[in-house]
């Protein structure tokens, strides 16, 4: 039985085995024109067949992106955690003609791919289960995590475990203190920050460790933050000094042009690189050759990495990690993680804010957050994560004059252990209308009037009938909802679970009948 840890990143994703105390990365084989090569990531990436719908993922769909001509044949898909933000559950088409994905198949037919993948790499016996610890953001959203979680399922991946990737770098970088020293780790006592900026998404925690248990102590984070904006500005600089339009290239070439821009942030990262370059023709353009500064680069996203330390700073220096009694001055360590955080300005610029906590570098940015959850796969660990966001319902008040947001769980709320009861919250109330109609949003703060705000991002609708004479199975969403006085008498209750992995469910009862019906709250 093979245990794993998979990061499924927002431009890669990483597999890590655990093998008796070793902790490999799990190799992705790829037939190339120079014979085959041997990679540690799988792209996040797919192709989408136009002709026959074929989706193509990891490094068959970058080998045929690469091709004259591609975008004839192909629409590229990329970021795919990134879409998962925007669309969740629902169905989405960028350049497709026409053509309406649906979210849950893509992603299952890359994690399908991806174990494919894993299967061919020769680390394991035919056939072995693959028993995994699957990561996502600290910040991803209900709808994230349950379509990641029954996606790689579906792929044939028995998830028997999740992790925020914060607190996956965290059980790495102890592991990697004590140099994998078992009897070390039960006594190691520590708090890190944890500042993971990976491609597409920025995450911040503060981690405290005791021995083998591992609590948040609070979690911050900006949903579209990540390397993908630092290529995407590199991108413009090059398109201005060739004077066109980012818009007016072809998508294979805005494609090229991201990619190559990727290529060269990361050659920054040697520490001799005084210039970018960009020969036209290398991304199917024409024009001379041009190139950029470090320095005109580093003053262009300057502010983009300044927002990602203020929200350190901001997380550092907030009432909960004060009220753990930790401060800049008590932090053992700011441990930074994610293939982006390799660029010298962001060190720099950390250490400019916190001038007197110990700097560390992960050596492997891709995979410390693979390693971390492929340790707890096989380690016997006690997590305290929380709830990095604000999760409620708009409901009415003052006779339907008013809406207000109802947190029922709130930022900051600790989750269950795995393999325990969920968290559940129950809501009674009478109604005054014929048809519920409740609005479920999760966000990052609340305003001053008590309505979401902050990152705050609706999902779908639930429509319940009140009204005992409409059955409970009936689809009651396109009924006319009417104030009905005469319902005083009967009771609503609303209970919620929310499970370790933070996805929440709702089942609402009229107590009269006892008629009830459970929803998938996160979908939209």
């Amino acid at each position: 039985m093979a245990r794993l840890g998979v990061d499924f990143g927002t431009t890669n994703t990483v597999v890590v085995c655990s093998d008796r105390g070793r902790y490999p990365v799990v190799p992705h084989a790829v037939d190339t024109a120079i014979g085959r090569v041997v990679n540690d990531v799988f792209p996040s990436v797919i192709a989408y067949e136009h002709e026959t719908g074929r989706l193509l993922c990891g490094w068959d769909a970058e080998r045929v992106l690469a091709q004259p001509r591609a975008d004839e044949r192909y629409a590229a898909i990329r970021s795919i955690k990134r879409l998962l933000r925007e669309y969740g559950s629902g169905r989405f088409g960028p350049d497709l003609q026409g053509s309406r994905l649906d979210m849950g198949e893509v992603l299952r037919s890359f994690a399908e791919a991806l174990r494919e993948s894993v299967e061919r790499s020769g680390l394991f016996e035919t056939a072995e289960p693959f028993q995994t610890v699957l990561t996502w953001p600290a910040n991803a959203n209900g709808a994230q995590r349950y379509i990641t979680r029954q996606s790689f399922r579906a792929a044939g991946f028995d998830v028997i475990g999740t992790l925020n990737e914060p607190t996956a770098a965290a059980i790495e970088f102890a592991d990697r203190i004590v140099h994998g020293n078992r009897a070390a780790a039960r006594r190691i006592s520590a708090a890190v920050a944890i500042f993971d900026f990976g491609g597409g998404t920025f995450d911040c925690s503060v981690v405290k460790i005791a021995g083998r248990e591992f609590t948040v102590v609070d979690a911050a984070g900006i949903e579209a933050l990540g390397g993908d904006d630092l290529d995407a500005e590199l991108a413009a600089m090059f398109a201005e000094r060739m004077h066109v339009e980012l818009d007016a290239l072809t998508r294979l070439q805005r494609e090229r042009l991201l990619r190559h821009a990727r290529q060269q942030k990361e050659s920054i990262a040697s520490g001799s690189v005084r210039s970018l370059t960009l020969v036209p023709e290398d991304v199917g353009m024409s024009g001379r050759t041009c190139t950029v500064s470090v320095a005109a680069y580093y003053d262009r996203v300057r502010p983009l990495i300044g927002r990602a330390v203020e929200a350190l700073e901001g997380l550092v220096c907030g009432a909960p990690v004060q009220a753990a009694a930790i401060d800049a001055e008590r932090l053992d360590a700011i441990y930074l993680v994610g293939g982006s955080s390799k660029l010298p300005l962001i060190a720099e610029t950390i250490k400019t804010r916190f001038p007197d906590v110990r700097l560390v570098m992960t050596d492997k940015p891709f995979t410390a957050t693979a390693m971390g959850a492929a340790i707890h796969s096989s380690t016997e660990l006690t997590l305290n994560e929380i709830l990095s966001r604000h999760f409620g319902v708009l409901r009415l008040a003052d006779h339907g004059e008013r809406e207000y947001f109802d947190p029922i769980f709130r930022a900051g709320t600790r989750l269950p252990p795995t393999g325990s009861k969920p968290l559940e919250r129950v809501v009674e109330y009478t109604p005054r209308h014929n048809i519920g109609h409740l609005r479920y949003f999760e966000c990052a703060g609340v305003d001053t009037h008590g309505r979401p705000a902050a990152g705050a991002r609706a999902w779908s609708d639930v429509f319940f009938p009140y009204d005992p004479a409409i059955t409970t199975e009936r689809d009651v969403a396109a009924l006319e909802i009417a104030a009905r006085d005469d319902l005083a008498n009967e009771r609503v209750r609303e209970t919620y679970a929310c499970d370790s992995d933070g996805v929440i469910t709702v089942r609402v009862m009229r107590e009269s009948d006892g008629a009830s019906r459970a929803y998938e709250i996160f979908r939209r």
